[in-house]
């Protein structure tokens, strides 16, 4: 209680800093109040309802570190530095416990992550939660700034689909990958936009993206890998911008784009050997190895089919569709089989009315100009349908699915309220017209 009041307390006194100038400071506390919330929930229901799981095991990991440290801090630093190995193993035993994700290093990397939190917690459980839940707020609320930034009229709706999305703050709020890759996610996206988009040159902006791409990369390199065409296509669409005469724009617009994915094929086949199973060369049979055995009977019926497909580009692309529609909108109320999936269903369900209201509202053509009048809203979708392929593609499993997308909705969600918003601009204007 003591450690909730605090965090409660400092992040009023920043709200007060703020909230004079900038008026979406309003639902700072709130959204603090909704994260501390899901991450307790996330403990609460992998200690009682599930009875174990990654939560749980990253915490017993990080506590084996801790103890660890107490006994033989040489060999708890260099494990911190290099992660367990074959030779370094042997200085865990029975008093300080035995990790389960030593095999795993993108997995022991969230262990890493959370030993300070640990030690701060006093090796509480609940305490380390809050730490988590609190820190990864602030790539949260940079994510929820930059589209403020550029829509302050619908700075509302922009809390709802980055703040209040039940699922969000839920899975990305416990003591879990998803947690610290979505606000990862946020850091990058908005040191991107102040450093490259707002040629703000910062060093604090430069560390930002720098290190939340390293912790990307290192965790799940698939969200880099539908991060990074269109944060180059928003690169290059600012810098089209930039140029005043229409005929410099035909020529140059084709050059850029162009330039933008050989720079994007260069740099996933330079960090081939830093992403392991997920490099340009393997990544595809991982995906066809991975959508298999996620269908297996040992999950317990939480399954999808999409369909077969072979790892190559033009059989995964005719799967796209599925594949994108299953990430967005599955599972439906009538796949959901326990309590955690129906509410992942209503939530689902209330997305795609959203989808298919727009699309017949606005008009499928009008919705596609719309989408190209702002760089950020063609950055948000396309990185919305490419990491919603990325996942539906190689996930069968909804208990799986509804962990991974994470990154998707808030963005999705986001593009669909601006969309919406620009619609009913254009309406106004013609009606006053």
């Amino acid at each position: 209680p003591f450690v909730l009041l605090l965090i409660l307390y400092l992040s009023l006194l920043t709200q007060n800093k703020h909230i004079a100038t900038r008026p979406e400071y309003k639902y700072y506390m709130k959204g603090i109040i909704v994260k501390l919330f899901g991450g307790l929930s996330v403990c609460f229901v992998y200690s009682y309802y599930y009875q174990g799981g990654d939560t749980v095991g990253y915490f017993h990991d990080s506590l084996c570190m801790t103890n660890l440290a107490s006994k033989n801090f040489p060999a708890f630093m260099n494990i911190m530095e290099n992660g367990i190995t074959r030779e370094n193993y042997h200085f865990f035993d029975k008093d300080v416990g035995y990790p389960y994700y030593y095999k795993d290093t993108a997995t022991f990397i969230v262990v890493r992550i959370a030993v300070p939190f640990v030690f701060l917690s006093f090796k509480s459980f609940l305490v380390t939660t809050l730490f988590f839940a609190w820190v990864s707020y602030a790539g949260v609320w940079r994510l929820y700034t930059v589209f403020v930034e550029e829509f302050p009229e619908i700075s509302k709706e922009l809390a709802l689909a980055f703040l209040f999305i039940p699922s969000v703050f839920f899975w990305g709020s416990g003591l879990l990958k998803d947690t610290i890759t979505f606000s990862a996610l946020g850091f990058y996206i908005h040191a991107f936009y102040k450093l490259l988009i707002r040629k703000n040159i910062r060093v604090s902006y430069i560390l930002a993206l720098y290190l939340s791409a390293m912790v990307i990369l290192a965790i799940k390199p698939y969200i880099f890998f539908a991060l990074l065409p269109g944060s180059l296509l928003w690169l290059v669409g600012t810098m089209v911008k930039s140029f005043k005469a229409v005929i410099i724009r035909f020529f140059i617009t084709p050059v850029l784009i162009f330039s933008a994915i050989f720079f994007a094929y260069i740099a996933l086949l330079s960090l081939g050997d830093s992403l392991g199973t997920y490099a340009i060369d393997t990544v595809l049979e991982r995906a066809v190895i991975v959508n298999q055995d996620l269908k297996q009977d040992y999950y317990k019926g939480n399954s999808f089919d999409i369909g077969d497909f072979d790892a190559n580009i033009g059989s995964m692309i005719t799967k796209a569709p599925q594949a994108i529609a299953a990430t967005l909108f599955r599972p439906y109320i009538w796949e959901a089989n326990n309590i955690v999936m129906f509410a992942s269903a209503i939530e689902n369900t209330l997305m795609l009315l959203l989808t298919i209201y727009l699309i017949i509202t606005v008009r499928f053509i009008k919705f596609i100009k719309i989408v190209f009048t702002h760089h950020l809203l063609v950055f948000s979708l396309i990185f919305s349908l490419f990491f919603a392929f990325a996942i539906g593609i190689s996930t069968s499993n909804f208990g799986s699915l509804v962990r991974y997308k994470i990154p998707v909705l808030p963005l999705y969600v986001a593009s669909l309220l601006i969309i919406k918003h620009y619609d009913k601009k254009q309406k106004l204007i013609e009606q006053e017209s």
